[in-house]
């Protein structure tokens, strides 16, 4: 292995200015200098490497995997770096997230050798769901509870349901070898397309190495859970500053950059 540990970031031209804000704030509280590994598609290289202001290198999807297209393919190329054997543990950090607070490799490793797990019961989420999911015209709960029992099934793992998100996750190489040498993860992922469950449940059932955590980051998931936080409750992003490294701005609703 190149690296003990990276940061780690898929990206596209598309998410271009939400990930120049991620490398800005990671240049800025990254204060161990861990080296951050950006992965584009081969026709963005050269514009990501030209254009966002700090990285350590950026490599293309096509170098270490064949399928990048759409949100199954971004999963898939996550769940897929450890084939470029470039680091044994990474932060795995999505283009829509920033940095608020110096950061140090204590915060995603308990020791040497044992790497944090995102697991937790989301009940800061379920919280806010069972209050205003009447402006949804489906079931989150219904759905979520289903996928991670599925997964359970097939991985053979008991226990109660725990969520292993929101991002950034911490992941060990180990884990997706292993599910990639038991079960494919191509065929993993055609049963259900969900790189954060599959890794946390193929940890606990490949009997990997890990200490559980909360969230690093706050995650604005729905536009209405961002208006709750900034016209309901008057939230200022320093409110968030006890508890998180940073912030998540869904790219999926079109957040604005910043909380």
């Amino acid at each position: 292995m190149k690296h003990k540990f990276v940061l780690y970031c898929k990206s596209y031209r598309g998410d271009l200015e939400r990930i120049k804000l991620l490398s800005e704030t990671i240049e800025k509280h990254n204060k161990e200098n861990l080296p951050f590994i950006i992965s584009v598609p081969e026709k963005d290289k050269e514009l990501f490497e030209s254009d966002v202001p700090y990285y350590t290198e950026v490599i293309a999807d096509e170098s270490y995997c064949g399928f990048n297209e759409g949100w199954a393919g971004q999963q898939f190329v996550k769940a897929s770096f450890f084939l470029t054997e470039i680091s044994e543990y990474y932060l795995c950090i999505d283009s829509d997230s920033y940095f608020f607070k110096d950061f140090y490799l204590s915060d995603f490793m308990a020791s040497e050798d044992t790497p944090y797990l995102i697991m937790h019961s989301h009940n800061v989420f379920w919280e806010w769901w069972d209050r205003y999911s009447y402006k949804f015209n489906f079931d989150a709960r219904e759905s979520y509870k289903k996928e991670y029992l599925s997964i359970k099934e097939h991985l053979g793992t008991g226990g109660k349901v725990q969520h292993y998100g929101p991002s950034p996750f911490i992941w060990d190489t180990k884990v997706w070898k292993w599910l990639n040498l038991k079960y494919g993860i191509s065929n993993l992922f055609l049963k259900h397309t969900n790189e954060l469950k599959w890794y946390g449940e193929g940890a606990i059932a490949s009997g990997a190495n890990f200490y559980p955590c909360a969230p690093l980051m706050a995650c604005m998931h729905y536009k209405e859970q961002y208006k709750m936080y900034k016209e309901d409750w008057d939230y200022q992003e320093k409110h968030f500053h006890n508890q998180y490294l940073g912030i998540v701005m869904q790219s999926n609703w079109d957040a604005p950059l910043k909380f």
